[in-house]
């Protein structure tokens, strides 16, 4: 007594595709996993240094408003630079 196995075309792309869809699954899980770690790991670093954190954003305010004066500055000197070098070049012109 013979026994044939016969599959046909669709059968084996619905295995195939089953297949894949298993590694998928499989993959996403272990991404998962890991960003999990990496977030428990964050945390951890982050509860260590809450400190120092709290200190920089403490801090951080009043370096951004010395930027802003130092911006304010430099762009008044920038102008007055370049109103001078304007009125040299119009003397120039007049000459």
């Amino acid at each position: 007594m013979q026994t044939q196995i016969v599959f046909s075309l669709k059968e084996l792309l619905l295995a195939g595709v089953m297949i894949a869809l298993i590694v998928l699954i499989a993959y996403i899980i272990l991404v998962l996993r890991e960003v999990l770690h990496s977030v428990k790991l964050l945390r951890g670093v982050i509860e260590e240094k809450r400190e120092s954190i709290d200190q920089i954003l403490e801090i951080t305010p009043s370096i951004m408003g010395s930027v802003d004066r130092i911006t304010n500055i430099a762009a008044k000197g920038t102008e007055s630079a370049y109103s001078g070098a304007m009125s040299l070049v119009d003397k120039f012109k007049k000459d």
